[in-house]
């Protein structure tokens, strides 16, 4: 399996390249926009990467 067909390397690359953007060419409510977008993307992976050693409690109902 490719590495690069992970959601943890996708949301890497995500997160890195909106943190790589020129803020100064941007507009005000782009900037708004990454702000909000980088803040999502790096809840999601505090939620998706717990601490070694702490156990979850995920629960997946189908």
């Amino acid at each position: 399996m490719d590495p690069r067909n992970t959601p943890g390397y996708r949301l890497h690359r995500a997160l890195s390249q909106l943190n790589h953007l020129e803020g100064d060419q941007l507009t005000d409510a782009d900037r708004e926009r990454i702000e909000t977008a980088t803040a999502l993307l790096e809840e999601v992976s505090l939620l998706t990467r717990p601490e070694r050693g702490e156990s979850t409690d995920t629960h997946i109902d189908s």
